[in-house]
Formats: C-alpha cells, structure tokens, sequence
C-alpha cells in the first residue's frame, strides 16, 4: 500500500499528548471524520494510532492521538510525518496538491540526506521545492538544474547541490 504525508506532528499542547500538526494539508474536520492516522519517521509509516480529537486552535490544528497520553510522548513524536493512504489522501486533498508526485521523497546531497520533501510553491520565474529537515526546519530550493541534479523515482530521491548557508542554523 502506498501512503501520502498529510503533515508532521509539530510541538506538543498541554499536558495530556496534544500536539499542533505542522504543515497540515487537510483541515480539522476532515482528520475528525477520519479514525487512524498512521505515523512514521521517513518516507513509511511504522504505526497506526487512532484519532482521539482534532482541534482549531486558532489557525492551527491541534491533535489528540490514542497512545500519545503525556507531554513526553508526543515530545518524542515531534518531526514524525502524519500519513493516510494514497487513496484516502487523495479524497480530501486539492488536485494541485496530490499531482506533485514527490512529496515523501528522501533529499540526498553526495548521498547525504538532508530531509524529505514536504511541498512545492508554484512561482511564475520557477518552481520552489520545500524539504523539512530532520529537526524539522523547512528549506527552499529553487527548482532549477543548478539545485536539483537528479530525480530517481525508482528510489525515490531528489539528488541536490545546495549553496553553503541552506542549511544554516538561524
């Protein structure tokens, strides 16, 4: 089964396992008609958790998972994409969103990974691809042959050649 990131378990909220959904893709009341969410660290899901609440708190969404029962444990979630399967997903996203077809795929610069990619913005002058890190930071890379060298579906992957200071803590 193949699966669609649908955002990332961002900084938890209270005391009880709350979280904010980073990057979310659907809003609050479609993940409240939903009953799982599976949860991974890269590109697969490793665990199928059932949806407690789902939440507006102001423009963000904050979510309630069964087995996330305290602060801790949905500390240790924190950066974990939020996944439905590719079918599901594709009821409740926009067509702009599920036709980018790399959203999932491993970032790699001289085989070193340096995120996956977590969305695109459409620009007249070029196309940006939007990676999250592995401490959750988001970087912007210009669609452009001088940035992304190579695309290989078959695993996956975006090779890319960064500037120095892409990457940089600020």
């Amino acid at each position: 089964m193949s699966f669609e990131i649908i955002g990332y378990v961002g900084r938890p909220y209270g005391l009880d396992g709350k979280f904010f959904v980073s990057e979310a893709r659907i809003d609050a009341q479609t993940l409240r008609s939903l009953k799982f969410l599976y949860l991974g660290r890269k590109d697969e899901p490793e665990d199928v958790l059932e949806i407690r609440s789902a939440e507006e708190q102001g423009r963000r969404i904050c979510l309630h998972l069964e087995g996330l029962e305290t602060r801790e444990a949905a500390e240790q979630r924190v950066h974990n994409a939020l996944f439905l399967p590719r079918k599901q997903a594709a009821e409740y996203l926009t067509a702009a969103e599920t036709e980018f077809e790399f959203l999932g795929y491993r970032v790699l610069e001289d085989k070193e990974e340096r995120g996956i990619v977590s969305g695109r913005m459409e620009r007249l002058s070029q196309d940006i691809l939007i990676f999250t890190d592995p401490k959750g930071k988001q970087i912007m890379v210009p669609w452009v042959d001088a940035f992304i060298i190579k695309v290989d579906r078959k695993h996956k992957t975006l090779h890319v050649r960064l500037l120095e200071g892409m990457l940089d803590e600020d």
